[in-house]
């Protein structure tokens, strides 16, 4: 009875990890870790500070055209690495950097 309900889930889990989320699925989550990654940014605090002092719509404007040329060229060469490098492989390059940012980044305040 275990065996049966166990296969049962694995084949709920096998379906469900091959379903396509859908294209506004895929806009909200990326929306949602966009959102998410830039808020409170340096580049947005400049941004803030750019629309207080500048024409806003033209700060708008400026900001959207940056990122949208920054995502597209993190898409595209996300798309092109993928091809040759795998995921786990920019997992742990990425968080060994990451560890290296934070340890250059201690040390001076530790020791100064």
């Amino acid at each position: 009875m275990f065996d049966e309900e166990e296969r049962d889930a694995k084949d709920e889990v096998s379906v469900a990890s091959l379903k396509d989320p859908g294209f506004w699925a895929q806009v909200a989550s990326t929306f949602g870790l966009v959102f998410a990654a830039e808020f409170g940014d340096r580049s947005f605090l400049a941004t803030i500070a750019l629309g207080a002092s500048q024409d806003p719509l033209g700060v708008a404007s400026g900001a959207i055209a940056g990122h949208a040329v920054a995502t597209t060229i993190a898409v595209l060469g996300g798309g092109s690495l993928a091809k040759y490098v795998s995921e786990k492989f920019v997992g742990i390059l990425s968080g060994s950097l990451f560890l290296v940012f934070a340890l250059t980044t201690l040390v001076p305040l530790i020791f100064p």
